[in-house]
């Protein structure tokens, strides 16, 4: 078969052109854009059919409204001239073909034309495009098998028209795509069928698939509290840092302070007894230095005699200096700590002193029955959303089939037309002639049955009634959904009341919060144990104010020789510690006369205190103090740094357990801003998971079923045997189609070795080498024992080019189609452009041939070659 005449009436950029085509060789030479590709896909399009739109794909359509479409003029070997003619705007785009003895025809007889040329074979067979030169894969034995098969070039044609019989016959059966196929149909019948039988048996076959999902959602849920229940946890103990930070913040304070003692308490003890005795000694040296100036004994006076008269008590006062000082500074620092819990307790609970609960069990416990109220609340509140959308649908379902049925409520008078035409037809019959009068009496009384049939036919109201019992169902579990509601919430608000009152009498918080009740209970716990500590504060604080107070008493003697007046009781000891001291030296004074005698004394004092000193020298060098003066400081600070451990130690056992780590405030509170956040995203999750099980409960309490699964069963079984049936002859007669094709294949084997020695021919001339030689090794094809991947580009194309034709030479006898070649040597250099035209005038003997080009080099071997060439210039 070749092409004859092409004429375009509109495609693309042709507007009535005409193309005639020579039987044999030929070169179409056009610059780019001249319309080179657009004739090839006009004949492309005539042939199989225009191409659907593609978004990405070139579009040919005409915008200037003109007919899209045209006619090929083809010379058949057994049709002789077929003439074919698409329009994509008529006969819906399906061609119509006029053969040369006046027979005509549309899309199937152009096929039995065609046979076996499909879109497919043109493509990749008889036209050449470049790209498809660079597709080695089709180069294996497998895939020249498949060629060789679809070429028909195997075996017979009987084989391939018996094939073709049995695959028409298997696709009558069943396609994939079909729908008016009786095995297409069966299925989905079947498959409808099996629908409803899924649709009416889902509540008992899922039911166990809804009691493992409810079961999976119950422990998400389980996991979700846990979770929740582990943030509240770590928001508690945020909290507390939060309240005890100033006491970890006093306790970072004292961790990075040198707390190490110095002396040992033996070592103080000596130390404090040392300095004592040294002081004595000092005083001694001062009394009989003071003594030595005063020695003339003048200074007898009433205040000598007062101290005398009262010597005792000024000694007993002096000596208890060292215990009142102590009172003071206990007095002093228990003011401070009482006013630092002060600031520190909360204002609500001075007056009135909360109840804490024991633990946190405890109150678990209490919240536990509301609780387990507001999670019924909850599933009723679910059951009852559930119901009200079932019921809703319910009615919808109703009133949507009442409103298709009117019929169900009163019987419409209708017009009894069969009754009127059976009247006009008897009528009539009157007038008319013999033998159509009998006709038009047998057709009355038709009609008359008929409107009997019709006005007896009862209404079914079985649908309606199931429909209408539905909705009763849903009202009665309506219904009891709402009356439990109502009584859930009144045990909720009882609940609720019940833990206002309790939480009310312990004077915890108003709150009806878990969390916020464990979290105020902590802190009532701290506020009772400072409380306690606080009065055991004021009680010492009462008992040294009163010691103090008399100790200030004692001093009431010494008011007329002393300036004592307005002074507190640190203050007075000094005063008096001085008129003491003035005394003693009045007293020395009077008793030791002799200077001599005074000296005397002053130099065994001296003695005796360097003495002393040397003793503890030792001593003093191992605490690294150099003159006693500094024992005071020294021991001071020792003091200081015992306080400062003991302060250590107890808020090492009391705050450090709260911080895991060392963190600051701002972490706390961005920590604690986060978890808050944490917590509300969980309690919404928590929320859904437990909506999802309950739903997944009520589906479970809701399965039933409705008595329908027995006859669907029952057409079901009947429906797969129809199905078996019909999937049987298809699988025998596509059986049938296989045997053939494995025969084909054999075949194609015995001709494979054809095929490569025609192939070999062609590409010796092509690449100009007479020694080349094609083969196969392990089902891929080498050459010269290499494989075609180390070819050059242009070898590689030729090798291609060399197998498309071998195809097409193993049916030179019976051409099926023109070869078409689009610009399929841009990789040939010019001398295997020269081989390539020589052999498309050798091919085009048997076939015709049509070139489309821009190649000006090949214009001229064309010419070379006498071979004919004509020139497109477009539009």
């Amino acid at each position: 078969m070749w092409i004859k005449k092409a004429e375009i009436t509109s495609f693309g950029k042709w507007r009535q052109q005409s193309f005639i085509f020579e039987s044999s060789n030929q070169l179409v030479y056009g610059l780019n854009e001249a319309g080179k590709s657009t004739l090839y896909q006009f004949i492309q399009a005539i042939l199989f059919g225009f191409p659907a739109k593609r978004k990405k794909g070139k579009d040919y359509t005409p915008n200037d409204g003109s007919g899209f479409g045209g006619r090929l003029q083809l010379v058949h070997p057994t049709y002789g001239i077929v003439t074919v003619e698409r329009y994509k705007t008529k006969n819906k785009g399906k061609a119509k073909v006029w053969l040369e003895d006046g027979q005509q025809g549309e899309e199937d007889l152009l096929e039995r034309i065609l046979y076996p040329l499909t879109l497919q074979l043109f493509r990749e067979v008889f036209t050449f495009q470049q790209e498809q030169l660079q597709q080695m894969d089709a180069l294996s034995e497998e895939n020249l098998h498949d060629a060789l098969i679809s070429l028909g070039l195997s075996g017979s044609n009987e084989l391939f028209e018996q094939r073709l019989r049995l695959k028409n016959n298997y696709e009558r059966i069943y396609r994939p795509r079909g729908k008016k196929q009786p095995l297409n149909q069966a299925l989905q019948t079947y498959q409808r069928l099996q629908q409803r039988i899924k649709e009416k048996e889902s509540q008992e076959a899922s039911f166990q698939q809804l009691v493992s999902q409810a079961d999976i959602q119950n422990e998400q849920v389980a996991k979700q509290t846990r979770k929740n229940r582990q943030f509240q946890e770590q928001q508690l103990k945020l909290e507390q840092q939060r309240m005890n930070w100033s006491a970890y913040a006093e306790y970072l304070t004292l961790r990075k302070m040198d707390l190490q003692r110095t002396a040992s308490d033996t070592e103080q003890q000596k130390l404090q007894v040392f300095y004592q005795e040294y002081q004595q000694l000092s005083k001694e040296r001062e009394k009989l230095h003071a003594a030595l100036q005063q020695h003339s004994g003048n200074q007898e006076s009433a205040r000598y005699y007062f101290y005398l008269e009262y010597e005792n008590k000024i000694q007993q006062l002096l000596t208890e200096k060292v215990a009142i000082s102590r009172m003071l500074d206990e007095e002093q620092r228990i003011a401070n700590q009482l006013a630092e819990m002060n600031h520190g307790q909360t204002a609500g609970w001075q007056d009135h002193p909360p109840r804490p609960f024991a633990d946190e069990q405890a109150i678990q416990k209490l919240f536990l029955p509301l609780q387990n109220q507001q999670k019924t609340e909850d599933e009723l509140k679910i059951r009852l959303h559930l119901v009200t959308e079932q019921r809703n649908q319910a009615e919808k379902s109703l009133n949507d089939y009442e409103q298709k049925h009117p019929e169900l409520f009163e019987q419409k008078k209708t017009i009894p037309w069969l009754f009127i035409i059976a009247g006009i037809v008897v009528v009539s019959s009157l007038f008319l002639p013999a033998p159509l009068r009998y006709i038009g009496l047998v057709a009355a009384v038709v009609c008359v049955v008929s409107g009997f049939i019709k006005r007896n036919q009862p209404v079914d109201k079985s649908t309606w009634q199931e429909k209408l019992g539905q909705l009763d169902i849903h009202e009665g579990q309506l219904a009891e959904l709402k009356e439990q509601a109502l009584q859930s919430q009144k045990s909720l608000l009882a609940l609720i009341n019940q833990l206002e009152h309790e939480l009310e009498q312990r004077n915890i918080t108003s709150e009806i919060n878990e969390f916020a009740v464990i979290k105020v209970n902590q802190q009532a716990q701290n506020f009772l144990a400072q409380l306690k500590t606080q009065r055991e504060l004021q009680h010492r604080q009462a008992d040294l104010r009163q010691n103090l107070m008399q100790q200030e008493q004692r001093f009431d003697f010494l008011a007329e020789w002393l300036p004592l007046r307005e002074k507190n009781l640190s203050e007075k000891l000094p005063i008096v510690e001085q008129f003491a001291k003035e005394m003693e030296q009045i007293r020395f004074a009077q008793t030791y006369q002799e200077n001599t005698v005074l000296q005397q004394r002053i130099h065994e004092t001296q003695r005796q205190q360097q003495q002393l000193l040397d003793q503890h020298q030792v001593l003093m060098e191992n605490l690294r103090l150099a003159y006693p003066a500094e024992i005071p400081a020294f021991l001071q600070r020792e003091a200081d740094v015992a306080k400062n451990q003991l302060r250590l130690k107890e808020l090492t056992e009391r705050v450090v357990p709260l911080f895991d780590q060392e963190t600051t405030q701002a972490e706390i509170e961005e920590a604690l801003r986060t978890l808050r956040q944490t917590i509300q995203t969980g309690e919404q999750q928590l929320h859904q998971l437990q909506e999802q099980e309950q739903r997944s409960r009520l589906q479970i309490q809701q399965m039933q079923a409705d008595g329908t699964l027995d006859s669907l069963y029952q057409q079901a079984s009947q429906q797969r045997a129809h199905v078996e049936k019909l999937t049987k002859d298809y699988a025998i007669t596509k059986l049938e189609n296989q045997l053939l094709q494995d025969v084909a294949t054999e075949l194609s084997e015995q001709q494979l070795p054809e095929l490569l020695a025609q192939a070999t021919t062609y590409f010796r001339l092509l690449t100009n080498r007479e020694q080349t030689k094609l083969d196969f090794s392990e089902g891929i094809l080498t050459v010269d024992r290499m494989s075609v991947y180390n070819l050059s580009t242009g070898t590689k194309d030729q090798l291609m080019m060399a197998f498309r034709f071998a195809y097409l030479a193993l049916q030179q006898k019976h051409p099926l189609c023109p070869v078409i070649i689009d610009d399929g040597w841009l990789h040939y250099d010019y001398q295997r452009k020269y081989q390539f035209a020589k052999l498309l005038q050798q091919f085009s003997e048997n076939y015709q041939v049509i070139c489309l080009s821009s190649d000006q080099e090949m214009v001229s071997y064309y010419q070379e070659l006498h071979q004919p060439v004509w020139e497109l210039k477009g539009v």
